[in-house]
């Protein structure tokens, strides 16, 4: 309103009681906000993320920021994930055999299982590189033979090469003569895991708990 009046705005400070530099201010948006309207994007796009993964697919997308920043962002938004329950299992016996040491070195295999809104049941074969934690192959079908599992594990080896070992559970599809023959022509060593010890096969394990949780138990299939 001084201003209207062509009134100095050395004047127009001295009379109103505040400086120059505060009079020209002019708001501008902080880059917490920017950060803030990213990560509840990201969490929405990703419900069953947490915040590391978060942290790393902010990484990804160029935007630099650190983790502990992140983590109290994180809780102020509220938006900590509730974990489902997990059954405790007595883990007992010896470690996983084979530890893998290089890409190509170990794969596993494992059946993830699932259940349509009619009733019928989806059978989901999952491949990961141990050492790399690299989805190779997820792959679904109403029932599942040595052939298909063999199927799946030609065609990943022609993209990729062939490991040096590969793990599984004793599950009929891994044991049967047809795939242990065609192992041992590929020059694939075998490492079961010992029966009723699902923590040979951590991975396998660690992976499909995740696909179950951020994918399938997202959907209504």
């Amino acid at each position: 309103m001084l201003k209207a009046w062509r009134i100095s705005e050395r004047r127009i400070a001295s009379l109103v009681g505040i400086s120059r530099s505060g009079q020209r201010y002019v708001v501008r948006p902080k880059p917490q906000d920017h950060l803030t309207e990213r990560v509840k994007a990201l969490s929405l796009e990703h419900p069953r993320y947490g915040q590391p993964r978060i942290w790393a697919l902010l990484r990804r997308s160029g935007i630099v920021v650190n983790h502990k920043a992140l983590a109290r962002l994180w809780q102020k938004l509220g938006l900590q994930l509730n974990r489902r329950p997990r059954r405790k299992r007595s883990v007992r016996g010896t470690a996983c055999p084979q530890k893998a040491e290089r890409p190509n070195h170990v794969w596993t295999y494992d059946f993830v299982f699932a259940w349509t809104i009619g009733g019928m049941s989806l059978k989901f074969l999952t491949l990961e590189d141990e050492y790399t934690r690299e989805s190779l192959a997820i792959e679904v079908g109403r029932s599942f033979k040595a052939l298909h599992v063999k199927e799946v594990l030609t065609r990943v080896i022609a993209e990729r090469g062939a490991p040096e070992f590969i793990r599984s559970d004793n599950g009929p599809e891994f044991i049967a003569h047809e795939v242990t023959l065609w192992l041992e022509s590929q020059r694939i060593g075998v490492r079961h895991i010992a029966p009723g010890k699902p923590w040979q096969n951590g991975f396998a394990e660690s992976f499909n708990a995740r696909f179950r949780d951020e994918c399938l138990e997202m959907e209504l299939p």
